[in-house]
């Protein structure tokens, strides 16, 4: 498991990084009309495109737990909702247009879970559509941030996450004896989680002070404390939560695409609650 996950992580980093520096460089640098592509489009598609097995493997997820879900309508939502935080990210009517799409969403699953004159479970097969959106929907704040900041940002904050999963693995194999929450996720411990926020908290001063260093934004070192330890925060909150999902559906992992990881969501869990911490962070700094 452990070797196949030093292969997969590498791969998805490197990935990542291309990705990256696409979306940096194919924009003009002052961001005006000249660019060759919109900013932030690179992100745009690729979070579309991450989106789908996502939304596949939660209405897996939710047939788990006996309850429908509508995985088509689910990609199109979340797809809307991607397409509506990115293009509405400088405008004022963001928070309406967004609430109208998950409006829309959730009447349009009662319609489609009511087809054939159907009402049996059709409200909680609706929320189920429709919680979704939300979750994922959260990666649309990756798309709000990349009109502020470089897309190096995007993947600092990504790393920093994620380095407190490394962190805490490691960390917990060692010295980890104090169970952080047994009757959930019996594998996390408390030294674990120490030594995964100390690990973010490093990572995020190294990061930052490089972005800093090639003027892609600087910022305090105290400013790259804090985001260190609410990004780790966020991020085991994010696996913690994406781990009640899957005991509820009784599954080890949401997925088997990505060897030695599981799914997609076992990927994304952390980053997904790690979005709208970065963007409050680094938005108002």
């Amino acid at each position: 498991m452990l070797s196949k996950r030093l292969i997969t992580g590498p791969i998805l980093i490197l990935v990542l990084l291309v990705l990256v520096a696409l979306d940096e460089q194919l924009i003009a640098p002052s961001g005006d009309d000249a660019a060759a592509i919109p900013r932030g489009g690179v992100l745009l598609v690729l979070c579309m495109l991450v989106s789908i097995p996502a939304c596949l493997e939660l209405a897996a997820v939710a047939r788990g737990t006996g309850r429908r879900s509508a995985p088509l309508l689910l990609i199109v939502a979340v797809w809307s909702l991607l397409l509506t935080m990115w293009s509405q990210s400088t405008s004022g009517t963001l928070p309406g247009v967004t609430m109208l799409v998950v409006a829309a969403t959730w009447w349009a699953a009662l319609v489609v879970h009511a087809r054939g004159q159907r009402t049996s479970g059709v409200l909680a097969a609706a929320a189920v559509t429709t919680a979704p959106v939300v979750y994922l929907g959260m990666l649309g704040f990756y798309l709000l941030l990349r009109q502020d900041v470089s897309a190096w940002w995007i993947a600092a904050v990504v790393l920093i996450t994620k380095s407190c999963d490394i962190g805490a693995y490691f960390t917990g194999m060692t010295i980890g004896k104090h169970r952080l929450i047994p009757w959930l996720s019996p594998g996390k411990t408390v030294e674990g989680l120490a030594g995964g926020v100390l690990c973010a908290v490093l990572v995020s001063i190294a990061a930052t002070s490089w972005l800093g260093a090639e003027g892609f934004r600087e910022v305090s070192t105290g400013t790259a404390m804090l985001l260190g330890v609410l990004l780790a925060l966020g991020g085991q909150a994010g696996d913690l939560t994406m781990s009640l999902m899957k005991r509820d559906a009784t599954q080890k992992d949401s997925g088997s695409v990505l060897p030695g990881m599981g799914g997609v969501m076992d990927v994304l869990d952390s980053p997904l609650l790690a979005a709208p911490i970065a963007w409050l962070v680094l938005s108002t700094c």
